[in-house]
């Protein structure tokens, strides 16, 4: 019964005629959308009295030969006109921004595509897709890295495509609104000022004044923003835009020193912004940029002269006492970095202590009131002997001029093992060292009874005293081989152990230390430390392995070791808790860890061999 059921439908189907006719409906019943019975004419036409007519030649169905290609150019080239717009809204939301958007948005539209006539001629297989059309160049002026279309680089049969007039470029200060101008400049005040104590801050104030009615990038310009990126690495507040300041910074200083043509007038301006930029570059980006642009620096303070802005002839400018007091600022402060730069690789020195005629900077309170009170030249305090009533600074710049010499005393060593008193000038010249380091550190202590670290150049200066004791240990270890110089050698391991447990109480004393206020430099003195006591554990350790195989017991050794231990432990917790936001900690992280590592293992052998 199935099967018949089957055999009868398919007899049915076959039979059935198809459901459209052969042949083409005539124009008419296309119109009107009716079913045509494709005869000449057709039963419709003739009802209705109407021209029955076939055309033969139909086009076919779907979109032209490149059209999707000309729809899909042209709404890659309306995307980009709204992100720009909306990049440059949300860096500018100002009313200027807006105008311009308004003035922007008349612009005029998109040309029209090349007939379907000439495309079918043409390969559209060249344009882009949105996904890879490049920004409209105007986006050039927040100078993000982008390769902007020419004409020369457009497709064939685009080269009929104008772009819009470019707006006007805004002020480069311009996404920086006043709330967030008012931010910086008082977290840098209050974080930086004090581990860079430039500036007036009543003159900056009337500068900054003067910054909003110039026009185009300048030096004063350039250092406002210089002072902006700084700050912004000491919070993490303005994390999200201290990249972009610094590039911008470095990108108006760099074209401002191509197109300066006199090499013999350097601006005051110039010089610390190079500065500042080297002091965030040590904390934010690798060692080797920072030391390159802090050589720069240094030699703009040659060409500006700020090593003699006390000699007679330049007393006669007509600079205030203020501007003076900032530039002999400027001067210590590149002074001491100079110095410090040279603690890790013995670099040699760029500013000659033997070349200053600018007397020491005065205290910072009389500075910011505005009557700065004359203060000595380094010479004149050395001779004395006298460090009372110096300020932060001039206290650093005095116990690194300690550390230059003790420098200048190691390369001079290596040039004079020849002579036959090379190595009593030698002792002598490490007496005066350490006499004079003695005398500086206890003046210290006297004019500073409370060291703390709410007030960062002295508490670094402090620091330092000891670390330079640690260093000079260092230099007399590589240059004292012979065996009458052994006693000299351990008194002055002995010092620099004694200095080195000194940092480690400072650190462990202040570990509540708000970190975003500590000197930059810090990580320096705290890796000298940590240097010297994990060498003095590996002493302890071979003193052990000694001692083990004539059944002497090791119990005294582990309870020095723990002891040293703990005081190294305070020195590579500081040091980590300062990574994130400073690379000089994160650096010197890389050189202790693996040291670490190895100490640790090698007392456990010892400690179980027992």
């Amino acid at each position: 019964m199935t099967a018949a059921r089957r055999t009868k439908s398919a007899v049915d189907t076959t039979d059935r005629a198809p459901r459209q006719l052969p042949g083409s409906a005539c124009e008419a019943c296309q119109k009107r959308k009716v079913r045509c019975d494709r005869k000449s004419p057709c039963g419709t036409c003739k009802d209705g009295g109407l021209v029955c007519e076939i055309n033969t030649q139909r086009r076919p169905r779907g979109p032209k030969k490149g059209e999707l290609n000309n729809l899909r150019s042209q709404v890659g080239v309306c995307l980009n006109r709204v992100v720009a717009l909306e990049r440059r809204l949300s860096l500018d939301p100002t009313e200027e921004a807006l105008t311009l958007a308004t003035q922007f948005s008349e612009a005029p539209p998109v040309p029209e595509m090349p007939s379907a006539s000439s495309a079918s001629d043409q390969d559209f297989s060249q344009f882009p897709s949105p996904s890879c059309q490049r920004r409209p160049s105007w986006e050039s002026d927040i100078h993000i890295a982008m390769s902007p279309m020419t004409p020369s680089s457009l497709p064939m049969g685009f080269s009929t495509f104008q772009f819009p007039p470019s707006p006007q470029s805004p002020p480069r200060c311009a996404f920086v609104d006043d709330l967030m101008r008012a931010d910086l400049d008082q977290l840098y005040f209050d974080r930086v000022h004090p581990n860079v104590p430039i500036f007036s801050q009543s003159q900056y104030f009337a500068r900054s004044r003067q910054i909003s009615m110039m026009d185009g990038p300048n030096y004063l310009l350039c250092l406002q923003y210089a002072m902006w990126t700084l700050a912004m690495s000491f919070s993490s507040q303005f994390e999200s835009s201290r990249d972009l300041f610094y590039k911008e910074t470095r990108h108006m200083l760099e074209n401002l020193d191509l197109h300066e043509d006199d090499m013999n007038t350097v601006r005051v301006e110039q010089v610390q912004a190079w500065l500042l930029l080297a002091f965030y570059e040590f904390a934010r980006c690798n060692y080797r940029r920072a030391w390159i642009t802090a050589g720069r620096a240094f030699r703009l303070v040659q060409l500006a002269r700020l090593h003699e802005v006390d000699i007679s002839e330049n007393a006669a400018e007509c600079d205030d006492a203020v501007s003076r007091e900032e530039k002999r600022r400027t001067f210590w402060v590149a002074y001491y970095l100079d110095r410090l730069l040279c603690i890790r690789n013995r670099r040699p020195l760029t500013l000659i202590e033997e070349m200053i005629c600018t007397r020491l900077p005065s205290s910072d309170l009389a500075f910011q009131g505005g009557s700065p009170v004359q203060e000595r030249f380094l010479e004149e305090v050395f001779a004395s002997g006298d460090h009372s009533l110096l300020s932060p600074l001039a206290e650093s710049a005095i116990l690194l001029t300690i550390f230059g010499r003790a420098v200048s005393q190691c390369q001079a060593q290596r040039t004079q093992p020849t002579y036959a008193s090379a190595s009593l000038e030698f002792w002598m010249r490490q007496e005066w060292v350490k006499n004079t380091l003695s005398s500086s550190l206890n003046s210290l202590m006297v004019n500073h009874p409370v060291i703390s670290a709410a007030e960062p150049m002295l508490f670094f200066s402090t620091m330092m005293a000891h670390a330079v004791k640690i260093y000079m240990c260092q230099i007399v270890e590589s240059t004292s081989h012979e065996e009458s110089c052994r006693p000299n050698v351990v008194e002055c391991q002995n010092q620099a152990m004694h200095a080195a447990r000194e940092i480690a109480r400072l650190v462990k004393a202040h570990e509540h230390i708000p970190y975003f206020k500590a000197y930059i430099f810090l990580p320096l003195a705290i890796f000298l430390a940590a240097s010297r006591l994990m060498a003095h554990l590996d002493c302890v350790v071979e003193n052990m392995q000694a001692l083990t195989p004539l059944g002497t017991s090791c119990y005294q050794g582990m309870e020095v070791k723990d002891g040293i231990n703990a005081e190294f432990q305070c020195c590579m917790n500081a040091l980590r808790s300062m990574q994130s936001f400073n690379n000089l900690a994160r650096e010197y992280l890389l050189v202790l860890e693996p040291q670490e590592s190895f100490s640790l293992t090698a007392f456990q052998g010892a400690f179980l061999c027992e």
